[in-house]
Protein backbone atom coordinates (compact mmCIF):
# COMPACT_ATOMS: atom_id res chain seq x y z
CA UNK A 1 0.00 0.00 0.00
CA UNK A 2 1.30 3.63 -0.86
CA UNK A 3 2.03 4.97 2.15
CA UNK A 4 0.39 7.98 3.88
CA UNK A 5 2.02 10.79 3.89
CA UNK A 6 0.79 14.57 4.90
CA UNK A 7 2.29 17.94 5.27
CA UNK A 8 0.96 21.41 6.79
CA UNK A 9 0.98 24.69 4.79
CA UNK A 10 1.94 27.58 6.50
CA UNK A 11 3.51 31.38 5.38
CA UNK A 12 6.81 33.21 6.54
CA UNK A 13 8.79 36.23 5.78
CA UNK A 14 8.09 39.91 5.27
CA UNK A 15 6.19 38.46 1.90
CA UNK A 16 4.10 36.05 3.70
CA UNK A 17 5.97 33.58 0.92
CA UNK A 18 3.92 29.49 1.07
CA UNK A 19 5.89 26.59 2.47
CA UNK A 20 4.97 23.57 3.19
CA UNK A 21 6.21 21.19 6.07
CA UNK A 22 6.20 17.76 5.54
CA UNK A 23 7.62 14.09 7.66
CA UNK A 24 9.20 11.86 5.63
CA UNK A 25 10.99 8.59 7.00
CA UNK A 26 10.91 9.98 10.64
CA UNK A 27 12.53 13.62 9.58
CA UNK A 28 10.63 16.80 9.52
CA UNK A 29 11.39 18.65 5.85
CA UNK A 30 10.03 22.14 4.70
CA UNK A 31 9.95 23.23 0.95
CA UNK A 32 8.82 26.62 -0.40
CA UNK A 33 5.67 26.30 -2.80
CA UNK A 34 5.86 27.67 -6.42
CA UNK A 35 2.67 28.06 -8.78
CA UNK A 36 3.07 26.37 -12.69
CA UNK A 37 5.23 28.87 -13.67
CA UNK A 38 7.43 27.94 -11.41
CA UNK A 39 6.98 31.50 -9.32
CA UNK A 40 7.02 31.45 -4.97
CA UNK A 41 3.25 31.85 -4.32
CA UNK A 42 3.05 34.81 -2.20
CA UNK A 43 0.50 36.32 0.49
CA UNK A 44 1.01 39.99 -0.44
CA UNK A 45 1.70 42.16 -3.54
CA UNK A 46 4.64 43.52 -4.90
CA UNK A 47 4.77 46.58 -2.02
CA UNK A 48 4.45 43.52 0.69
CA UNK A 49 0.40 44.92 0.99
CA UNK A 50 -2.03 41.93 1.87
CA UNK A 51 -4.09 40.75 -1.09
CA UNK A 52 -7.53 41.30 -1.27
CA UNK A 53 -9.81 38.17 -0.57
CA UNK A 54 -10.62 37.14 -3.44
CA UNK A 55 -6.52 37.25 -4.66
CA UNK A 56 -6.03 36.01 -1.29
CA UNK A 57 -8.24 32.84 -1.80
CA UNK A 58 -6.83 32.00 -5.21
CA UNK A 59 -3.22 31.94 -3.45
CA UNK A 60 -4.24 29.50 -1.02
CA UNK A 61 -6.00 27.24 -3.40
CA UNK A 62 -2.52 28.04 -5.65
CA UNK A 63 -0.70 26.73 -2.56
CA UNK A 64 -2.60 23.49 -1.57
CA UNK A 65 -2.72 22.24 -5.44
CA UNK A 66 1.05 22.83 -5.55
CA UNK A 67 1.13 20.83 -2.11
CA UNK A 68 -1.10 18.30 -2.78
CA UNK A 69 1.62 17.64 -6.04
CA UNK A 70 4.40 17.37 -4.15
CA UNK A 71 2.46 15.38 -1.52
CA UNK A 72 1.05 12.66 -4.02
CA UNK A 73 5.01 11.92 -5.55
CA UNK A 74 6.17 10.71 -1.96
CA UNK A 75 3.21 8.72 -1.51
CA UNK A 76 4.53 6.29 -3.98
CA UNK A 77 4.76 2.26 -3.28
CA UNK A 78 8.39 1.55 -4.11
CA UNK A 79 10.53 2.90 -1.61
CA UNK A 80 13.82 3.08 -3.32
CA UNK A 81 11.73 4.91 -6.44
CA UNK A 82 10.15 7.31 -4.20
CA UNK A 83 13.44 8.45 -2.69
CA UNK A 84 15.39 8.85 -5.47
CA UNK A 85 11.66 10.65 -7.22
CA UNK A 86 11.51 12.80 -4.14
CA UNK A 87 15.48 14.17 -3.92
CA UNK A 88 15.19 15.04 -8.05
CA UNK A 89 12.37 16.86 -7.38
CA UNK A 90 13.11 19.05 -4.11
CA UNK A 91 16.29 19.74 -5.95
CA UNK A 92 14.33 20.80 -9.14
CA UNK A 93 12.10 23.00 -6.59
CA UNK A 94 14.63 24.57 -4.93
CA UNK A 95 16.83 25.18 -7.75
CA UNK A 96 13.51 27.16 -9.26
CA UNK A 97 13.14 29.06 -6.19
CA UNK A 98 16.62 30.66 -5.72
CA UNK A 99 16.30 31.01 -9.86
CA UNK A 100 13.31 32.64 -9.31
CA UNK A 101 14.67 34.97 -6.59
CA UNK A 102 17.45 36.16 -8.39
CA UNK A 103 15.48 36.84 -11.12
CA UNK A 104 13.28 38.86 -8.75
CA UNK A 105 16.36 40.56 -7.27
CA UNK A 106 18.21 41.24 -10.97
CA UNK A 107 14.76 42.90 -12.05
CA UNK A 108 15.00 45.43 -9.19
CA UNK A 109 18.62 46.36 -10.42
CA UNK A 110 18.51 48.44 -13.34
CA UNK A 111 21.16 50.69 -15.30
CA UNK A 112 18.84 53.54 -15.17
CA UNK A 113 18.44 53.46 -11.26
CA UNK A 114 22.52 51.82 -11.45
CA UNK A 115 24.20 54.87 -9.21
CA UNK A 116 21.21 55.21 -6.60
CA UNK A 117 21.39 51.28 -5.93
CA UNK A 118 25.34 51.38 -5.90
CA UNK A 119 24.38 54.44 -3.41
CA UNK A 120 23.07 52.86 -0.76
CA UNK A 121 25.33 50.14 -0.23
CA UNK A 122 26.81 50.39 3.37
CA UNK A 123 30.17 49.57 2.32
CA UNK A 124 30.85 51.66 -1.19
CA UNK A 125 34.49 53.81 -0.73
CA UNK A 126 34.79 55.78 1.97
CA UNK A 127 34.40 58.69 -0.27
CA UNK A 128 31.40 57.82 -1.27
CA UNK A 129 29.79 58.20 2.36
CA UNK A 130 30.98 61.50 3.03
CA UNK A 131 28.37 62.99 0.87
CA UNK A 132 24.32 62.73 1.23
CA UNK A 133 23.57 61.81 -2.68
CA UNK A 134 21.71 65.01 -3.15
CA UNK A 135 24.52 67.15 -1.61
CA UNK A 136 27.75 65.76 -3.79
CA UNK A 137 29.92 68.80 -4.70
CA UNK A 138 30.76 69.32 -8.16
CA UNK A 139 34.51 69.05 -7.82
CA UNK A 140 35.00 65.59 -5.45
CA UNK A 141 35.87 62.60 -6.22
CA UNK A 142 32.47 61.40 -5.70
CA UNK A 143 31.24 63.36 -8.84
CA UNK A 144 33.63 62.15 -10.47
CA UNK A 145 32.73 58.81 -10.15
CA UNK A 146 28.83 59.66 -10.78
CA UNK A 147 30.39 61.02 -14.17
CA UNK A 148 31.84 57.96 -15.09
CA UNK A 149 28.99 55.64 -14.65
CA UNK A 150 26.58 58.74 -16.60
CA UNK A 151 28.88 57.75 -19.39
CA UNK A 152 28.73 54.29 -18.98
CA UNK A 153 24.96 53.47 -18.67
CA UNK A 154 24.11 56.11 -21.45
CA UNK A 155 26.73 54.06 -23.55
CA UNK A 156 25.03 50.66 -23.17
CA UNK A 157 21.55 52.27 -23.85
CA UNK A 158 22.77 54.07 -27.26
CA UNK A 159 24.55 50.59 -28.14
CA UNK A 160 23.15 48.02 -26.56
CA UNK A 161 19.32 49.09 -25.89
CA UNK A 162 18.31 45.84 -25.34
CA UNK A 163 20.21 45.59 -22.27
CA UNK A 164 18.61 47.11 -19.49
CA UNK A 165 19.59 45.85 -16.49
CA UNK A 166 22.71 45.54 -14.62
CA UNK A 167 23.10 41.60 -14.16
CA UNK A 168 22.75 41.50 -18.09
CA UNK A 169 25.90 43.36 -18.96
CA UNK A 170 28.09 40.99 -19.98
CA UNK A 171 32.25 41.08 -20.59
CA UNK A 172 32.05 41.87 -24.31
CA UNK A 173 30.13 45.33 -23.83
CA UNK A 174 32.38 46.07 -20.94
CA UNK A 175 35.63 45.25 -22.67
CA UNK A 176 33.79 47.59 -25.85
CA UNK A 177 33.32 50.46 -23.52
CA UNK A 178 36.58 50.33 -22.36
CA UNK A 179 37.84 50.32 -25.71
CA UNK A 180 35.80 53.09 -26.34
CA UNK A 181 37.01 55.42 -23.81
CA UNK A 182 40.39 54.40 -24.86
CA UNK A 183 40.02 56.63 -27.85
CA UNK A 184 39.58 59.93 -25.98
CA UNK A 185 41.77 59.59 -22.80
CA UNK A 186 45.19 59.06 -21.80
CA UNK A 187 46.01 56.13 -20.07
CA UNK A 188 45.21 57.47 -16.18
CA UNK A 189 41.82 58.53 -17.45
CA UNK A 190 41.22 54.94 -19.01
CA UNK A 191 42.46 53.32 -15.47
CA UNK A 192 40.10 55.58 -13.02
CA UNK A 193 36.95 54.71 -15.39
CA UNK A 194 37.90 50.68 -15.14
CA UNK A 195 38.68 50.78 -11.20
CA UNK A 196 35.47 52.42 -10.83
CA UNK A 197 33.55 50.31 -12.60
CA UNK A 198 35.05 47.02 -11.11
CA UNK A 199 34.42 48.63 -7.99
CA UNK A 200 31.05 49.27 -8.62
CA UNK A 201 30.11 45.57 -9.61
CA UNK A 202 31.99 44.73 -7.20
CA UNK A 203 30.13 46.70 -4.58
CA UNK A 204 26.33 45.99 -5.42
CA UNK A 205 27.60 41.70 -5.37
CA UNK A 206 28.77 42.01 -2.47
CA UNK A 207 25.58 43.61 -1.08
CA UNK A 208 23.42 41.09 -2.55
CA UNK A 209 21.69 43.74 -5.03
CA UNK A 210 22.32 41.03 -7.80
CA UNK A 211 23.80 37.90 -8.71
CA UNK A 212 26.13 37.66 -11.55
CA UNK A 213 29.25 37.85 -12.58
CA UNK A 214 31.29 41.17 -12.52
CA UNK A 215 32.23 41.96 -16.34
CA UNK A 216 35.09 44.85 -15.89
CA UNK A 217 36.85 41.86 -13.24
CA UNK A 218 39.13 40.23 -15.85
CA UNK A 219 39.91 43.64 -17.95
CA UNK A 220 43.63 44.52 -17.41
CA UNK A 221 44.49 48.42 -17.06
CA UNK A 222 46.18 50.01 -18.77
CA UNK A 223 50.27 50.95 -19.09
CA UNK A 224 50.38 54.34 -17.83
CA UNK A 225 52.20 56.88 -20.20
CA UNK A 226 53.18 60.44 -19.07
CA UNK A 227 51.77 63.28 -20.41
CA UNK A 228 53.33 65.37 -23.29
CA UNK A 229 53.53 68.92 -21.15
CA UNK A 230 56.60 70.97 -21.29
CA UNK A 231 57.89 72.99 -19.05
CA UNK A 232 57.84 76.62 -19.94
CA UNK A 233 61.02 79.28 -20.53
CA UNK A 234 61.01 82.09 -18.47
CA UNK A 235 60.68 84.48 -21.41
CA UNK A 236 57.52 82.47 -22.02
CA UNK A 237 56.68 82.85 -18.34
CA UNK A 238 57.36 86.60 -18.63
CA UNK A 239 55.41 87.19 -22.11
CA UNK A 240 52.29 85.21 -20.48
CA UNK A 241 52.06 87.21 -16.62
CA UNK A 242 53.04 90.61 -18.98
CA UNK A 243 49.91 90.21 -20.97
CA UNK A 244 47.52 89.05 -18.62
CA UNK A 245 45.10 91.39 -16.49
CA UNK A 246 43.05 90.71 -13.01
CA UNK A 247 42.35 87.38 -11.46
CA UNK A 248 44.14 85.45 -14.50
CA UNK A 249 47.39 87.37 -13.73
CA UNK A 250 47.37 86.61 -10.54
CA UNK A 251 46.48 83.21 -11.20
CA UNK A 252 49.53 82.38 -13.46
CA UNK A 253 52.23 83.98 -10.85
CA UNK A 254 50.01 81.34 -8.21
CA UNK A 255 50.81 78.55 -10.74
CA UNK A 256 54.65 79.65 -10.96
CA UNK A 257 55.88 81.05 -8.33
CA UNK A 258 53.90 78.27 -5.82
CA UNK A 259 53.81 74.95 -8.17
CA UNK A 260 50.30 74.86 -6.60
CA UNK A 261 47.33 72.65 -9.02
CA UNK A 262 44.97 75.09 -10.48
CA UNK A 263 42.40 74.02 -7.78
CA UNK A 264 44.40 75.08 -5.19
CA UNK A 265 45.16 78.34 -7.32
CA UNK A 266 41.63 78.92 -8.12
CA UNK A 267 40.69 78.34 -4.32
CA UNK A 268 42.94 79.54 -2.33
CA UNK A 269 42.03 81.47 0.70
CA UNK A 270 43.28 84.50 2.01
CA UNK A 271 43.90 82.98 5.62
CA UNK A 272 46.03 80.29 3.56
CA UNK A 273 48.42 83.57 2.71
CA UNK A 274 50.39 85.52 5.66
CA UNK A 275 52.16 88.31 3.30
CA UNK A 276 53.86 89.43 6.43
CA UNK A 277 55.58 86.02 6.68
CA UNK A 278 55.37 85.92 2.41
CA UNK A 279 54.48 82.49 3.44
CA UNK A 280 51.64 80.64 1.60
CA UNK A 281 50.36 76.99 3.64
CA UNK A 282 47.21 74.98 2.48
CA UNK A 283 46.74 71.35 2.31
CA UNK A 284 46.58 70.32 -1.44
CA UNK A 285 43.00 69.57 -2.13
CA UNK A 286 43.82 66.56 -3.85
CA UNK A 287 45.66 64.87 -0.80
CA UNK A 288 42.89 66.51 1.74
CA UNK A 289 40.36 64.31 2.34
CA UNK A 290 42.91 61.14 2.33
CA UNK A 291 45.50 62.28 5.21
CA UNK A 292 44.81 61.46 8.92
CA UNK A 293 47.00 64.05 10.06
CA UNK A 294 46.39 67.24 8.78
CA UNK A 295 50.05 68.48 10.14
CA UNK A 296 51.44 66.64 7.91
CA UNK A 297 49.46 67.35 4.76
CA UNK A 298 50.56 71.19 5.01
CA UNK A 299 52.91 72.92 2.09
CA UNK A 300 54.13 75.07 3.20
CA UNK A 301 55.63 77.63 -0.11
CA UNK A 302 57.41 81.13 0.20
CA UNK A 303 56.39 84.19 -1.49
CA UNK A 304 58.63 85.34 -4.63
CA UNK A 305 58.48 89.27 -4.72
CA UNK A 306 56.44 89.51 -7.71
CA UNK A 307 53.77 87.53 -6.02
CA UNK A 308 53.75 89.45 -3.73
CA UNK A 309 53.20 92.75 -5.30
CA UNK A 310 50.32 91.46 -7.01
CA UNK A 311 48.97 89.76 -3.90
CA UNK A 312 49.33 93.22 -2.07
CA UNK A 313 47.18 94.97 -4.67
CA UNK A 314 44.05 93.81 -3.12
CA UNK A 315 43.00 96.28 0.10
CA UNK A 316 43.93 94.61 3.49
CA UNK A 317 40.56 95.17 4.65
CA UNK A 318 39.29 93.54 1.70
CA UNK A 319 41.32 89.81 2.41
CA UNK A 320 38.56 87.44 2.83
CA UNK A 321 37.75 84.37 1.47
CA UNK A 322 39.29 83.48 -1.82
CA UNK A 323 41.67 85.18 -3.01
CA UNK A 324 40.20 84.99 -6.34
CA UNK A 325 36.89 85.00 -6.37
CA UNK A 326 35.75 84.69 -9.89
CA UNK A 327 38.09 82.25 -10.57
CA UNK A 328 36.89 80.28 -7.32
CA UNK A 329 33.00 80.27 -7.98
CA UNK A 330 33.89 78.66 -11.80
CA UNK A 331 35.71 76.42 -9.87
CA UNK A 332 33.45 75.28 -7.30
CA UNK A 333 30.23 75.42 -9.58
CA UNK A 334 31.27 72.96 -11.88
CA UNK A 335 32.34 75.56 -15.12
CA UNK A 336 36.03 74.86 -14.41
CA UNK A 337 36.15 74.56 -18.39
CA UNK A 338 35.34 78.61 -18.46
CA UNK A 339 38.99 78.43 -16.72
CA UNK A 340 40.71 76.29 -18.94
CA UNK A 341 39.29 77.96 -22.08
CA UNK A 342 40.41 81.17 -20.90
CA UNK A 343 43.90 79.95 -20.03
CA UNK A 344 44.43 78.11 -23.34
CA UNK A 345 42.94 81.46 -25.26
CA UNK A 346 45.88 83.84 -23.31
CA UNK A 347 48.36 80.74 -24.10
CA UNK A 348 47.99 81.39 -27.68
CA UNK A 349 47.84 84.85 -27.85
CA UNK A 350 51.24 84.91 -26.30
CA UNK A 351 52.29 82.66 -29.18
CA UNK A 352 52.74 79.41 -27.33
CA UNK A 353 51.39 76.46 -28.39
CA UNK A 354 49.15 74.42 -26.45
CA UNK A 355 48.46 71.14 -28.39
CA UNK A 356 50.62 69.11 -30.81
CA UNK A 357 49.72 69.94 -34.03
CA UNK A 358 47.60 67.63 -36.45
CA UNK A 359 46.12 66.04 -32.94
CA UNK A 360 42.90 66.30 -31.98
CA UNK A 361 39.61 66.67 -33.45
CA UNK A 362 39.63 67.04 -37.39
CA UNK A 363 36.47 68.66 -39.14
CA UNK A 364 35.34 68.54 -42.48
CA UNK A 365 32.44 70.57 -43.86
CA UNK A 366 28.78 68.31 -44.73
CA UNK A 367 27.24 71.48 -47.13
CA UNK A 368 27.23 74.25 -45.11
CA UNK A 369 28.09 72.54 -41.59
CA UNK A 370 31.06 72.11 -39.75
CA UNK A 371 30.98 68.43 -38.91
CA UNK A 372 33.64 67.54 -36.06
CA UNK A 373 35.50 63.91 -36.66
CA UNK A 374 36.95 62.35 -33.85
CA UNK A 375 40.74 61.20 -34.59
CA UNK A 376 43.78 60.85 -32.44
CA UNK A 377 43.44 62.52 -28.96
CA UNK A 378 44.91 66.24 -29.15
CA UNK A 379 47.91 65.74 -27.08
CA UNK A 380 48.76 69.03 -24.81
CA UNK A 381 52.38 70.38 -24.29
CA UNK A 382 51.14 73.43 -22.92
CA UNK A 383 48.76 74.13 -20.36
CA UNK A 384 48.35 75.45 -16.86
CA UNK A 385 50.50 72.51 -15.51
CA UNK A 386 53.10 73.51 -17.62
CA UNK A 387 53.43 76.40 -14.41
CA UNK A 388 53.86 73.37 -12.24
CA UNK A 389 55.98 72.34 -14.39
CA UNK A 390 58.44 74.41 -14.81
CA UNK A 391 58.23 75.53 -10.71
CA UNK A 392 59.59 72.02 -9.93
CA UNK A 393 61.87 72.25 -13.15
CA UNK A 394 63.48 75.81 -12.53
CA UNK A 395 63.87 74.78 -8.62
CA UNK A 396 65.52 71.78 -9.65
CA UNK A 397 67.94 73.44 -11.54
CA UNK A 398 69.18 76.42 -9.20
CA UNK A 399 69.65 73.72 -6.37
CA UNK A 400 66.72 73.40 -4.32
CA UNK A 401 66.99 70.68 -2.34
CA UNK A 402 64.86 67.49 -3.53
CA UNK A 403 63.02 67.29 -0.52
CA UNK A 404 61.84 70.80 -0.68
CA UNK A 405 60.62 70.03 -3.81
CA UNK A 406 58.70 67.33 -2.95
CA UNK A 407 56.98 68.38 0.14
CA UNK A 408 55.74 71.94 -1.73
CA UNK A 409 54.73 70.20 -4.66
CA UNK A 410 52.63 67.42 -2.83
CA UNK A 411 54.19 64.48 -4.42
CA UNK A 412 54.01 61.05 -2.30
CA UNK A 413 57.45 60.14 -3.69
CA UNK A 414 60.67 61.08 -5.02
CA UNK A 415 59.50 59.53 -7.95
CA UNK A 416 56.62 61.50 -9.09
CA UNK A 417 59.06 64.77 -8.66
CA UNK A 418 61.53 63.39 -10.92
CA UNK A 419 59.16 62.76 -13.49
CA UNK A 420 58.86 66.51 -13.78
CA UNK A 421 62.51 67.45 -13.53
CA UNK A 422 63.73 69.16 -17.14
CA UNK A 423 67.58 69.62 -17.17
CA UNK A 424 68.10 72.67 -19.34
CA UNK A 425 71.54 73.35 -20.92
CA UNK A 426 73.06 75.67 -19.03
CA UNK A 427 72.66 73.44 -16.48
CA UNK A 428 73.57 70.37 -18.60
CA UNK A 429 76.38 72.32 -19.41
CA UNK A 430 77.06 73.78 -15.41
CA UNK A 431 77.76 69.84 -14.34
CA UNK A 432 79.49 68.65 -17.00
CA UNK A 433 82.49 71.28 -16.57
CA UNK A 434 82.39 70.27 -12.83
CA UNK A 435 83.91 66.76 -13.83
CA UNK A 436 87.56 67.21 -13.75
CA UNK A 437 90.32 64.35 -14.17
CA UNK A 438 93.31 64.60 -11.81
CA UNK A 439 97.06 65.36 -13.80
CA UNK A 440 94.64 65.87 -17.16
CA UNK A 441 95.94 68.45 -19.37
CA UNK A 442 92.17 70.45 -19.99
CA UNK A 443 91.15 73.21 -21.67
CA UNK A 444 90.54 76.17 -18.96
CA UNK A 445 87.40 76.94 -19.89
CA UNK A 446 85.35 75.65 -16.90
CA UNK A 447 85.00 79.02 -14.69
CA UNK A 448 84.08 81.35 -17.51
CA UNK A 449 81.16 78.47 -18.52
CA UNK A 450 80.21 78.01 -14.91
CA UNK A 451 79.84 82.00 -14.26
CA UNK A 452 77.72 81.86 -17.49
CA UNK A 453 75.57 79.26 -15.82
CA UNK A 454 75.17 80.40 -12.60
CA UNK A 455 74.00 83.95 -14.40
CA UNK A 456 71.63 81.93 -16.35
CA UNK A 457 70.55 80.08 -13.06
CA UNK A 458 70.27 83.20 -11.09
CA UNK A 459 68.37 84.86 -13.89
CA UNK A 460 65.30 82.16 -13.52
CA UNK A 461 64.53 82.24 -10.30
CA UNK A 462 64.32 86.58 -10.15
CA UNK A 463 60.87 88.18 -10.86
CA UNK A 464 60.43 89.98 -13.67
CA UNK A 465 60.81 92.83 -12.07
CA UNK A 466 63.91 92.59 -10.51
CA UNK A 467 65.19 91.43 -14.06
CA UNK A 468 64.35 94.65 -15.08
CA UNK A 469 65.70 96.48 -12.85
CA UNK A 470 69.31 95.24 -12.95
CA UNK A 471 68.71 95.59 -16.92
CA UNK A 472 67.95 99.28 -16.02
CA UNK A 473 71.28 99.71 -13.54
CA UNK A 474 73.37 97.88 -16.29
CA UNK A 475 72.46 100.75 -19.06
CA UNK A 476 72.62 103.57 -16.40
CA UNK A 477 76.25 102.22 -16.13
CA UNK A 478 76.97 101.98 -19.63
CA UNK A 479 75.36 105.52 -19.93
CA UNK A 480 77.68 107.33 -17.67
CA UNK A 481 81.01 105.54 -18.94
Amino acid sequence: MAKKVTGKIYQQGSRAAYFLRYKFQGKDNRIRLLDMDGKPIYGTDDDGKALNRPEALKARREAESAADMLLSKIRITDKAEQLRQLNNDLRDAETAAVEAEANMQNAIATLAGGWELFYSCPKRPRSCRKYAITEIPRTSTVANYRAYYRKFSAWIAKHHRTTRLLSDVSEDQAQAFIEWIKTGNASGTVNKYLQFLKCFYETIIAAGKITCKNPFAEIEPEELTYNSKKPLTVEQIANLLDNAEGELKTLFALGYFTGLRRGDCCTLLWSEVDLLRQIIERIPRKIAGRVKDKSQAVVKVGIAPLLATLLAETPANARRGYVLPEMANLYITGKDYIITNQIAAHFRRCGIETTLPGTGYKSHYVGKKKVYDPSERAVVVHGFHSLRYSYISHNAALGTPAAVIQRNAGHSSPQMTEHYVKIDDATALQYACKLQLPGADQPDTGSEDDERAELHNLVTTMSIEEVRNILSGIRQNKGRQ
